[in-house]
């Protein structure tokens, strides 16, 4: 089974290896400032596959309110930046920037650039904070295309994970020069992958991102709107060969570089929430490479990050759980920053239709969230295959746009996942026959996975289709 699986995964990573997220991205109008830079063209991203979970009854699991990100890629057109200096520029704005209630209150994101749902987050995919763009050779910093698409994302109101790529080539050199090149998954990334080799520059740019983007009135990006305070260290580091790189060197590497980016991240932001760098799966290659990382890393991350591209029903939700709470992280948050309902047919059946995808969605994205994740990336329309297709999409939209801002995830029965709202309703999705509890009584809302609405005597209901219902 796990053969199968890790096949099944290296398939779907090869589809990665093409762009992660299908990647839709606006272009920056051009601005003269000072000497000119050429944006590199949208790139994608490999993401990675599992084995699946059981699903039993967990007890009840209040989800932590949050804020996160998810993929498309902008490519934004030449544009000219900043002057050339040796420091990142200062500004002052007027003062410190709060929050915005509206921002991030969802826990749903996409993985892209663009996602039409209050208070969603999105997931850049590479993103625009890389230090070999940032700061291109040691002297020059260049903010140009960063603030344009901050500006954007902003405009649209939309709360950020940021991936941070602690690569640059000119850094690498200094003490891998006698070192292999490797591919990349991304094009945008260096093609050596090491752990920084100068700590203290490493510390100097990953700064002055942080203190750009913070809001606290100091060294602000002039006209940001609210702060930037979500950060993932690098992305799926154990992906080291196959289609390509995302990291080169050992859990030790990793963990020494995630120590030194959470003291940095949180020195210049104390209000600053880290991730470790998503997990590519569950294969035990993946979770060899994490366990030490994870062992050792208290007090180094906020939330841990799991990865699941079409390999597992609910996206490894109870699996990575039970990883954190195996190696000393027991109740710690996690989100999962990359989901991909699967397409593949089990063993023996035919491929699953655009309807069956629609209901795994549903139940796929509602298992994982009562297991534990607080918050949830799906990659959908953004994976380069074209991902599960408009059924899918249309049920994921159904479930972030019905209990995006709900305040906690739990078991209720098989079959029956119990979301509570801030305004005191409650709403169930049910499937497989599953009925509702006996304290619920009367007449209540339905609404089928396939936006088909009615109502029911809670009674009698039982849920032939995967179906969402509102009590209160």
């Amino acid at each position: 089974m796990i053969v199968n699986k890790v096949l099944t995964s290296v398939v779907t990573l090869a589809f990665f290896a093409a762009g992660c997220g299908g990647s839709t991205d606006t272009s920056a109008p051009a601005t003269t400032v000072a000497p000119t830079t050429t944006v590199a063209p949208t790139t994608t991203v490999a993401p990675t596959t599992t084995v699946a979970p059981t699903t039993t009854v967990a007890p009840t699991t209040t989800v932590a309110p949050t804020t996160t990100v998810a993929p498309t890629t902008t490519v934004a057109p030449t544009t000219t930046v900043a002057p050339t200096t040796t420091v990142a520029p200062t500004t002052t704005t007027a003062g410190p920037l709060s929050w915005p209630n509206d921002v991030g209150s969802s826990r749903f994101g996409v993985l892209g650039q663009e996602f039409d749902v209050p208070g969603g987050w999105i997931r850049p995919h590479p993103g625009e904070f890389l230090w070999s763009e940032i700061q291109p050779t040691p002297d020059r910093w260049d903010w140009g295309r960063v603030d344009w698409h901050v500006n954007t994302w902003q405009d649209r109101r939309l709360a950020i994970l940021g991936t941070l790529w602690p690569f640059a080539q000119w850094d690498q050199e200094n003490c891998h020069a006698n070192d292999p090149e490797v591919q990349p998954v991304l094009h945008r990334l260096p093609t050596k992958l090491f752990a920084p080799c100068d700590e203290t520059k490493f510390v100097g740019w990953l700064t002055a991102v942080v203190e750009r983007y913070d809001g606290d009135g100091v060294e602000d990006m002039p006209g940001l709107a609210y702060p930037i305070r979500h950060w993932e260290v690098a992305n799926e580091p154990s992906m080291q060969g196959g289609h390509g790189h995302f990291f080169q060197g050992t859990s030790a590497d990793y963990l020494s570089m995630l120590r030194l980016a959470f003291e940095t991240i949180t020195t210049a932001d104390p209000e600053a929430t880290v991730l470790t760098g998503g997990q590519a799966g569950m294969q035990p290659s993946f979770t060899d490479f994490w366990t030490p990382v994870l062992e050792s890393a208290a007090g180094f991350f906020h939330v841990g990050n799991i990865h699941s591209i079409g390999s597992d029903h609910s996206f490894f939700s109870d699996g990575y759980r039970a990883l954190l709470d195996e190696t000393g992280h027991a109740g710690a948050e996690y989100w999962i920053t990359e989901a991909l309902v699967s397409t593949w047919p089990e063993p023996g059946q035919m491929s699953p239709t655009g309807d069956e995808l629609g209901r795994n969605t549903l139940t796929g994205f509602a298992t994982a969230f009562a297991d534990g994740a607080s918050r949830i990336f799906n990659v959908g329309p953004h994976d380069p295959t074209g991902g599960p297709g408009p059924e899918s999409d249309s049920a994921f939209l159904l479930l972030a746009e019905t209990v995006g801002d709900f305040t906690s995830a739990s078991w209720a029965g098989e079959s029956l996942v119990r979301f509570d709202m801030p305004d005191g309703r409650t709403v169930y999705a049910a499937w497989d026959g599953a009925g509702l509890p006996d304290t619920v009584t009367g007449v209540v809302e339905t609404v089928g996975y396939d936006g088909t609405a009615g109502s029911a005597d809670a009674a009698g209901f039982s849920a032939a289709t995967p179906t969402l219902v509102t009590v209160g």
